[in-house]
C-alpha cells in the first residue's frame, strides 16, 4: 500500500472504533455516549481536514468532484441549514404567515406575547437533532473521501463482519442466559432488550444493516475457506435476528436479501452466486429449525392489528402534517406536536411516529423533505453512473441492499432515531458513495492480472 494512503487508513479505521463503540455503549440512546461519538467524530472530520489542507495541499479530493455530487452535497448541506432556521427567531408577524399551526401555538399557550417565535416548537431539542444530524452527515463525507480504492474499503467491510458476528454471538448468549441486565450487570426494568440495545427492534435495525455486506464480502472472495467464513459470519447474524423476534426487522431482512437476489438475476452472474445465495437462506431456516422457531411463528400469528398503536400513531400524525405543512414543527419535536392531535386511541404519549418518513415529513415540513429527496436523488444518480461488473458491483450491490434493509424497517420504526444506527446508515451512504468514485478499478486489477489475492 502506498505510504501516502496510510493516514487515510487510520482515519478509517479510527471512523470503526467510533461506530462499534457507539453499539456497545446500549446504542448511545444516552446523552453522556452521544455527547462521546459525536465529539469524537467531529474531531476525527477536524484532523482529516486540517491534515489535508497542511500535508497535501494539492489534495483534490473534495475539490473536484462531477457536477452530481456537488448538487448532493447541496442539497445536503441546504438541508442542515433549513434544520438550522428552525431554531432562528423570527418576528411574529413573519412567523404568522410562513408556519401559521407554529404562531398560533406559541400564541396560546405563551404566558406573554412575544415579539420573536421559532418555527421549531421547541428549539432546544431541533438543536440537538441539527448536531445528531450534522455528525452523520460529515461522517458520510468522511468516509466517502477517505475510502480511495477497494482495499480500502474490503478492511472497512471485514472490520464490521468481524464485529456483526461478535455482536450476534454476544446477543444469542445474552438471550440464553437473561437476568434481566444487559451485559447481565444493567438492570433492565422495561422494555425488549437484545444485545447491547434497550430495544430489539433496535439490535435488528442494527445487523440488518451488516447482514448484506458480510454476504457481499462472502461472494467477493475467491479462497472457498474466505467464502465460508463471511458465509458462516452472514448466517450467525442473520440467525440472531430473527431470535430477536422483531418483526419489522425480520421482514426488513427478507427485504434487503430480495433486492440482492433480484440483482444476481438481472446482472447475469454465475448460477454458483445464486445457489450460494440460495444456500445462505437455507442454512438460515435450518439453524432456526434446529434451535426453534416456533417463537418466532408465534410472534407473528399473535399480531392483533387492530391493536396495533404504530397504526393509530400514524392515523393522527397526518393531521398533524397538513397543518405543518410547509415548515415543518421542527426536528425533534415530535413528542410534544403528537398529544395534540392523539385521538384518545393511545394510552401513552409516544416521543416517535414509529415511522421514519412520517415523522421527518412532519418535523421537517415539505422544504426539508424536498432538499432531503434532492440529496437522495442525486446521492443516488452518482452510485448507479458507476460500473456494476464483477466483484465491484457486488459490493456495490451489497450495500445497496443494507440500505434498502434499513428503509424497510424505517416504515415501522424509528431506527433512524437510534445514534449507533444513524452513524451505521451514514457508513453505508459513505461506501456506496465511494465505491461508486471507485468505479470498476477491481475489474480492471483483475484483467490486468494485478490482484494476486484476496483484498
Amino acid at each position: 500500500m502506498d505510504r501516502r494512503d496510510q493516514p487515510d487508513s487510520k482515519i478509517i479505521v479510527i471512523a470503526s472504533v467510533i461506530l462499534i463503540f457507539s453499539v456497545l455503549c446500549f446504542g448511545s440512546v444516552e446523552i453522556w455516549a452521544s455527547a462521546i461519538v459525536e465529539a469524537s467524530v467531529l474531531t476525527l472530520v477536524l484532523i482529516w481536514l486540517i491534515r489535508n489542507r497542511i500535508k497535501h495541499p494539492q489534495n483534490t479530493d473534495i475539490k473536484i468532484i462531477r457536477r452530481e455530487e456537488k448538487y448532493m452535497l447541496i442539497a445536503l448541506f441546504g438541508l442542515l441549514a433549513y434544520i438550522f432556521i428552525q431554531m432562528l427567531p423570527f418576528p411574529s408577524a413573519v412567523l404568522r404567515y410562513i408556519s401559521s399551526k407554529s404562531f398560533e401555538l406559541y400564541s396560546f399557550y405563551a404566558v406573554d406575547k412575544k415579539p420573536l417565535m421559532h418555527i421549531s416548537l421547541y428549539s432546544y431539542n431541533t438543536g440537538i437533532e441539527f448536531l445528531s444530524l450534522l455528525t452523520y452527515s460529515l461522517f458520510f463525507i468522511l468516509l466517502a473521501f477517505s475510502i480511495k480504492d477497494m482495499r480500502s474499503l474490503v478492511r472497512l467491510l471485514k472490520i464490521l463482519s468481524y464485529f456483526g458476528f461478535v455482536l450476534a454471538v454476544f446477543a444469542i448468549l445474552q438471550k440464553a442466559t437473561w437476568n434481566d441486565k444487559i451485559y447481565w450487570i444493567r438492570q433492565v426494568y422495561e422494555g425488549t432488550p437484545f444485545g447491547p440495545f434497550g430495544n430489539r427492534n433496535h439490535y435488528a435495525g442494527f445487523i440488518g444493516l451488516l447482514i448484506p455486506l458480510t454476504l457481499g464480502l462472502a461472494f467477493t472472495r475467491r479462497r472457498k475457506e474466505r467464502k465460508l467464513l463471511f458465509g458462516f459470519f452472514g448466517v450467525i447474524m442473520a440467525v440472531s435476528l430473527f431470535f430477536s423476534l422483531s418483526r419489522a426487522g425480520i421482514i426488513s431482512f427478507f427485504g434487503g436479501i430480495a433486492v440482492f437476489g433480484l440483482f444476481i438475476s438481472w446482472n447475469k452472474i454465475k448460477t454458483k452466486k445464486i445457489l450460494a445465495l440460495a444456500a445462505f437462506v437455507s442454512v438460515i431456516f435450518l439453524y432456526l429449525l434446529y434451535l426453534g422457531i416456533d417463537p418466532i411463528v408465534d410472534r407473528f400469528y399473535q399480531t392483533d392489528m387492530s391493536r396495533e398503536a404504530r397504526f393509530a400513531a400514524w392515523a393522527d400524525t397526518l393531521p398533524a402534517i397538513k397543518d405543518f405543512f410547509l415548515t415543518g414543527c421542527g426536528l425533534g419535536t415530535y413528542i410534544y406536536v403528537f398529544p395534540l392531535y392523539s385521538t384518545g386511541a393511545l394510552v401513552s404519549i409516544l416521543d416517535h411516529a414509529h415511522n421514519d418518513y412520517l415523522e421527518f415529513i412532519l418535523e421537517a415540513g415539505i422544504i426539508g423533505t424536498i432538499l432531503l429527496l434532492l440529496f437522495l436523488f442525486f446521492f443516488f444518480r452518482t452510485v448507479f453512473q458507476g460500473g456494476w461488473d464483477g466483484r465491484t458491483g457486488i459490493i456495490k450491490m451489497s450495500v445497496l441492499s443494507s440500505i434498502t434493509t434499513i428503509a424497510v424497517h424505517s416504515i415501522f420504526d424509528f431506527n433512524l432515531h437510534i445514534p449507533s444506527n444513524a452513524l451505521m446508515l451514514s457508513a453505508v451512504f459513505g461506501m456506496a458513495f465511494a465505491v461508486s468514485r471507485i468505479g470498476n478499478e477491481m475489474s480492471r486489477d483483475i484483467s490486468e492480472g494485478k490482484e494476486k489475492k484476496d483484498l
